[in-house]
């Protein structure tokens, strides 16, 4: 796969964590620079939401102690802090918004079985168990620079008895779509962690680079400003007064707004997850 290293200017490296999102969490980083979003969200209440740590493994447990409608308006399951982004947010895509999310079936396990899958995940990674108002149970796990969000069925993970987990693919027109969104999360999980240099294919820079249009134009800057950002300012004297660089940044500038306002629902959301 072809990727794009960006050059090492300072203004640039708070992004760097970006590369590493699925597309379910640029959609976040879409959604939370959403003006609309961002009043409705001014709303929640701590308290709606208890809040613990689990007793075994390296998890946080969130459960709604009320219907969350706004949460729901938007396709999420509780409603997040925006001032998080998407590594850090506990942003959980209910099952309309976000089809393909990984389906886990959990069955008891004797005290001593071993399962696999959960024995390995948990020693590399970090969790956030929550549980929906209205019953599933979904699981967040941060693993090599990743956030993957899981759906949970069967026996819950919070019973007092030790589970075995299951990967289920319940969507047979989705069958190639599906098995190709589990490589993506074993290969997460497989993965040392992530070089400090990020590595950016087209799609993610694209992506990368609207955040940062969108971001500079809610400063108040300029399409010029937002080109010194991305390109410097001695590519900008040489180029700006010819039309290509024009050009790349009106399509830029349109496409985020697009995302912004309700776009990543269907390119983000509907799209291959974990795909880079």
């Amino acid at each position: 796969m072809k990727h794009f290293t960006l050059g090492d200017r300072v203004e640039l490296s708070r992004y760097d964590y970006l590369w590493r999102l699925s597309p379910d969490r640029w959609a976040w980083e879409y959604l939370r620079r959403n003006p609309e979003f961002k009043r409705a969200a001014a709303l929640r209440r701590d308290d709606a939401i208890s809040v613990r740590r689990a007793p075994c493994v390296d998890a946080k447990i969130l459960l709604p102690r009320e219907p969350q409608p706004l949460a729901d308006r938007w396709g999420l399951v509780l409603m997040p802090d925006p001032d998080l982004n998407a590594c850090d947010a506990e942003v959980v895509w209910n099952r309309t918004a976000f089809p393909d999310q990984i389906e886990l079936y959990c069955i008891t396990r004797a005290p001593h079985e071993p399962c696999e899958l959960w024995d390995r995940v948990t020693l590399i990674s970090t969790f956030t168990h929550v549980t929906d108002y209205t019953g599933p149970e979904y699981l967040l796990v941060r693993c090599n620079g990743a956030v993957i969000q899981h759906r949970c069925s069967g026996v819950s993970l919070l019973g007092d008895q030790p589970v075995r987990i299951k990967l289920i693919i319940d969507d047979m027109d989705g069958y190639a779509r599906r098995l190709k969104l589990l490589e993506a999360a074993f290969r997460v999980y497989n993965d040392p962690p992530g070089p400090a240099e990020p590595k950016w294919t087209k799609t993610t820079q694209v992506l990368r680079d609207g955040l940062i249009a969108l971001d500079c134009l809610a400063l108040g800057g300029s399409r010029k400003d937002i080109a010194n950002a991305l390109y410097g300012s001695d590519r900008v004297r040489e180029e700006w007064n010819g039309p290509s660089m024009k050009h790349t940044l009106r399509y830029l500038v349109k496409k985020a707004e697009a995302l912004r306002d309700g776009g990543y629902a269907h390119e983000l959301l509907l799209a291959d997850p974990f795909a880079r």
